[in-house]
This record gives C-alpha cells, sequence and structure tokens, in this order.
C-alpha cells in the first residue's frame, strides 16, 4: 500500500474537520442550541439580499428601496418549527397614501426578485390601514389574516413583531414600545409549509430592522 504524502493528509485531515463543523452547525440550528442574529461587524454576510438596497450600520438592517417586495434572507439551513423577531421601523412612506407594509418571511424557499416570488410566509406591518397581516406566498398572495392594531403604528418609531411557525400553527405578536397592549394571531394552516428559512421583506416601504433574532421553538 502506498504510503500518503504530508499535503494529501493535511488536505484530508482539513476536508473532515469542515464538514464535522458543517455538521455541528445544522444540528445546533435544529435542536435549538444554536440562535441566528445580528452582530455588530457581521455585515450582510450571513444574509442573502433578494431586490432592494440593502445595507447594515451597528447591527441594524436598512432597506433604502421601494421595490415590490424586497427581501433579506438568512444564510441558514432549512427547518421547521422555529420563529424569528425583530424591531421594525419604517423610515420613510409615501407623503400621500403612507401606503406599504414591512415585516418578517418564515419557512421561505426559492426566493427570487419580484411581488410575491417566493414559497413562505409572511407577517407584516401595514400603517396606512393599522394592521398586522398573515399571509402565505406561493408565487402570487393568499392572505390568512389581517387584525386591526391594538396600539397604532407610525413612521420613525420601533414596532416588535414576532412571527413563530409550530406544526401548521402559525403566531404572530407585534409589540409597540413602552409596555402599550400588543396585537397578536394565531392561525392554523390546513395546507401549511412544512419548511423554510427566515428573512426580512418589505413592499413599497423604505424600513429599517434591529434586534433580529432566529430560534428554535
Amino acid at each position: 500500500m502506498k504510503s500518503i504524502s504530508r499535503f494529501a493528509l493535511r488536505s484530508i485531515v482539513a476536508a473532515s474537520l469542515g464538514l464535522a463543523l458543517a455538521a455541528g452547525l445544522f444540528v445546533a440550528w435544529r435542536s435549538g442550541a444554536g440562535r441566528a442574529q445580528a452582530r455588530d461587524g457581521e455585515g450582510l454576510s450571513g444574509w442573502q439580499p433578494i431586490g432592494g438596497h440593502w445595507s447594515e450600520h451597528e447591527g441594524i438592517f436598512s432597506n433604502s428601496n421601494y421595490g415590490r417586495g424586497d427581501m433579506l434572507i438568512a444564510r441558514q439551513p432549512q427547518a421547521a418549527n422555529y420563529r424569528i423577531s425583530a424591531d421594525i421601523r419604517f423610515d420613510l412612506l409615501f407623503s400621500e397614501t403612507h401606503y406599504g407594509d414591512a415585516g418578517l418571511v418564515i419557512r421561505t424557499t426559492d426566493p427570487q426578485q419580484g411581488v410575491d416570488s417566493y414559497q413562505g410566509y409572511y407577517a407584516g406591518l401595514r400603517p396606512d390601514e393599522q394592521t398586522v397581516v398573515l399571509g402565505r406566498a406561493s408565487y402570487e398572495w393568499h392572505p390568512l389574516e389581517v387584525v386591526k392594531l391594538v396600539t397604532p403604528i407610525s413612521a420613525g418609531v420601533w414596532y416588535h413583531l414576532e412571527l413563530s411557525a409550530q406544526g401548521c400553527s402559525l403566531t404572530v405578536t407585534a409589540t409597540p414600545d413602552h409596555g402599550r397592549p400588543p396585537t397578536r394571531i394565531v392561525h392554523q394552516d390546513d395546507h401549511c409549509l412544512t419548511q423554510g428559512v427566515a428573512g426580512l421583506r418589505s413592499f413599497y416601504a423604505q424600513a429599517s430592522w434591529q434586534n433580529v433574532k432566529i430560534a428554535s421553538n
């Protein structure tokens, strides 16, 4: 049997360690031991922009575009039962109508540029209607719930949003600052999407997200 060169041996060891690290990260994500979140200095390295003009500064993600469904997708393994949360601020809305929304996506697959060009769930805040909306996208929009916000939202103010998926049950909680009353949606989707990745999304609105967290339920 021929002996293995020192260079080949180092290559084999490095490859083995890389596979082990990848497997460990995947297990941590699926088991709930890991947590993905925005960290200072990371920038957009852990995210995939789908349309929009995205930037990151001191842990705040911003989209300065009025795109029809711009997304920033987390580079994470697909998972089933988990949640994503963030503080959301509308930086600029159309002055006449205040039309537009911004929020979070979960169990997302095959994201592409364009309105509703993905499969997944979206929960978003709509200042013009003062509502929180939950829907399913399958290359077209399927609204599931629209609920009036208990506490109004306005441009320039942070509003906390969480979207959770457990089996076919989806939960949305919208919580304003200063201990004011939250708004909550609990929806059972009989034709639920089973897994995918999480991310940020805006529609005809310039918005920012901070304290972004993705964690297993």
